[in-house]
This record gives structure tokens, C-alpha cells and sequence, in this order.
């Protein structure tokens, strides 16, 4: 569908002409002849960032953490729950390995898991040296090597239903703070950490899978680390 607008140049005393047209309902218009006196532009459009959103955007997707030992649990959600957000906070203290898992995939992915999760190992793990992210701050964790095997792994046989954040090489960390936008609260925090967290060991003992709820996390399942030691 399409008609021809003409519009009137006060500047120039001249017409010209424009065709509108129309995309997916909403117009917008198309300029045969243009001037720095008249522009016009189609309305702006907000973007998806892809590196969160899944190829193909499903209803339900699923959050693939590291499953620790209570106490390290504990602390470490102690923390975040002092420093993060209030209104903002909706899940424990957790180590990500992958954001958004396909539900059409879910099947092969647990039958993935749980063989992998089978033959790996509980190790130790430690939760070390604070850092600046952005608008929060994060703590390092170490310890990881054989969970980054173990994420490698299913990394190269999900490859094609993962998104750009999950393709890429897994750092696993705590977020203690995040979203915050005013500067000196993120400095004290930052400096609060480096001077009284003195790390805090624990182990890694297998992996929580969760169904992403609008922002909530609604536990599906926990694979044990049934391997042994090398």
C-alpha cells in the first residue's frame, strides 16, 4: 500500500515529493529528493542484544550452575545478599556455566549432563580475589580447570543451540554486587572485600540446572560429580 505526500518547502518555495510506504504497519517515509532543510527519518527501533538472547527465542530456557558444598553455599550468598540490590535480588550466590539452554533441546541436554557428570570428579575450589565489573563487583574463583573441561565439552556438542554468551570460554566467578549505577557504592564494597574477605574454600560437587522465570530461577535438577580423582 502506497500514496503519494507532498510537502512544502517554506524555505525554497519548491515542492517536493515523497512516497510513503509502509512496514509491517507502521509508516515511514522514503525521500526521492532531500535537503538538509527537511529530513525525515523511520521511528527508531530497539534492538535485541544477541549475545542474550538464544538463535531461536523459546518460551522456556534453562541456567546450568556449579553445585558446591553447603557451607561455601552459605557464605558466599551471605555476601551477595549484603551487597547486591534488595529489589533486585532473586537467586543465591551461584557460579554460571550456561545462561540460556533451549527447552527444545532440553532432553539431549540432561542425557548430556548426567553422563558427564558421572565421570567427573569432585574437587576443591576457592572463591579468592575481588573484582570491578562494571557496575558491581565479582570475585574469582579458583580451581575451575576441570569445570572448564567439563564446560568445553558441552560447549561442542550444544555449539549450535547456545548463544554468543554461552559460546564463549567459560570464567567462572561470583557476582556479589551488580546494577548499581552510583560509583562510591561500588568502590566501598570493592574496598570492603579486598580488606576483610579472606577467600573461602569449598567444593565442587556437581551441577543445578534451572528454568529461567522472569528473572527467577525455578530449580529442574542437580547432577552429582560421581567420577574419581586422577
Amino acid at each position: 500500500m502506497s500514496r503519494d505526500l507532498f510537502f512544502y518547502d517554506l524555505r525554497t518555495s519548491t515542492i517536493r515529493s515523497a512516497r510513503q510506504s509502509y512496514h509491517r504497519g507502521i509508516p515511514y517515509t522514503i525521500k526521492e529528493t532531500m535537503t538538509a532543510d527537511f529530513q525525515e527519518a523511520a521511528p527508531p527501533r530497539r534492538r535485541q542484544n544477541p549475545a542474550h538472547a538464544p538463535p531461536n527465542p523459546e518460551d522456556n530456557v534453562y541456567v546450568l550452575t556449579l553445585k558446591t558444598d553447603a557451607a561455601h553455599q552459605q557464605r558466599m550468598s551471605e555476601l551477595r545478599r549484603r551487597y547486591f540490590p534488595a529489589h533486585l535480588l532473586k537467586v543465591d550466590a551461584h557460579i554460571t556455566l550456561f545462561h540460556a539452554l533451549p527447552h527444545s533441546s532440553k532432553s539431549a541436554v540432561i542425557s548430556d549432563i548426567s553422563s558427564l557428570c558421572a565421570a567427573t570428579a569432585p574437587s576443591s575450589i576457592r572463591a579468592a580475589k575481588p573484582f570491578r565489573m562494571g557496575r558491581g563487583v565479582g570475585v574469582h574463583v579458583t580451581g575451575l580447570e576441570p569445570v572448564g573441561e567439563l564446560c568445553r565439552e558441552m560447549q561442542t556438542r550444544w555449539w549450535e543451540h547456545l548463544t554468543q554468551q554461552d559460546q564463549r570460554r567459560f570464567k567462572g566467578h561470583y557476582t556479589l554486587m551488580n546494577k548499581v549505577d552510583d560509583k562510591e557504592t561500588v568502590e566501598k564494597c570493592l574496598e570492603e572485600l579486598e580488606s576483610g574477605f579472606e577467600g573461602c574454600e569449598g567444593r565442587a560437587i556437581g551441577l543445578d540446572l534451572w528454568r529461567y522465570d522472569r528473572g527467577w530461577w525455578r530449580h529442574e535438577r542437580d547432577f552429582e560429580f560421581k567420577g574419581t580423582a586422577r
